[in-house]
């Protein structure tokens, strides 16, 4: 690891199937929009965080810790991301919350375009919002398939445009039917 900034996280696993690879696939696929260098330690081990293989062989089960240590320019924005994953159950839906289920897609985006000191600004249908305010973010009718575009200005712009861009072509990770059938915006 580099001698930069570091930066520790520790998270407890919730969700009820563990860091299982749906769960993993997530956190390597946002780790690597970073530059940073960093690690998982869970279970007396401790692997490369970018790698799904490296990550789904330390087993980690419902209610284990995983300590997440990141090193170099980013390390602030790339620990504050996986840590909102990781507290998300990795945005795993296997039990969904009726009552946080309709606006859960802006409550992810704001959550993850606020760990960036970028500004940010979000774009749909000729309407523009900040996109770290949930009330803000609210006013332009996102569901789950829409496309917004995104306005960043700011030292971490790069990263917060490569893990936004993965949020929305992720459809927010909001795992319905609605999904399924493909993207339209109201």
């Amino acid at each position: 690891m580099s001698k930069q900034t570091e930066c520790v996280a520790e998270v407890m696993i919730a969700n009820p199937l563990g860091f299982h690879v749906r769960p993993v696939q997530r956190f390597a696929t946002m780790a690597l929009m970073f530059k940073c260098d960093m690690e998982v330690h869970m279970r007396n081990r401790t692997v490369p965080g970018k790698s799904i293989i490296n990550l789904v062989s330390l087993g980690g089960r419902c209610g284990d810790v995983m300590r997440i240590m990141a090193r170099g320019e980013d390390a602030g924005q790339c620990i504050g991301v996986l840590r909102f994953l990781a507290d998300s159950s990795f945005f795993v839906e296997d039990n969904l919350d009726p009552k946080a289920q309709p606006g859960r897609h802006v409550e992810r985006l704001a959550r993850i375009a606020s760990c960036f000191v970028s500004d940010i600004k979000a774009t749909l249908n000729g309407k523009t919002a900040d996109a770290k305010k949930v009330r803000s973010l609210a006013r332009l009718s996102l569901t789950p398939t829409s496309v917004p575009s995104f306005e960043i200005q700011g030292a971490d712009a790069e990263q917060a445009r490569a893990v936004l861009d993965n949020l929305v072509a992720c459809c927010f990770y909001v795992e319905d039917k609605m999904v399924e059938k493909g993207r339209k915006d109201p």
